[in-house]
């Protein structure tokens, strides 16, 4: 990929995304992964989804 469009990809990036970082027991990443693979998501995906459903019940 061109220098340039990396550049253009990052910004774009910052400009429409967050990012969030949280940390789990070993082991619990993997278990998520399982979980996101058997829906046919991303961990990120399978992670946004499930944050809706709990906000959902409150």
């Amino acid at each position: 990929m061109e220098e340039s469009r990396k550049r253009a990809n990052m910004k774009w990036l910052k400009e429409n995304y967050e990012s969030i970082t949280i940390r789990v027991p070993k082991g619990t990443r993997e278990q998520i992964k399982k979980w996101a693979d058997s829906t046919g998501l991303s961990m990120a995906s399978y992670i946004q989804e499930a944050c809706k459903e709990k906000a959902e019940k409150i």
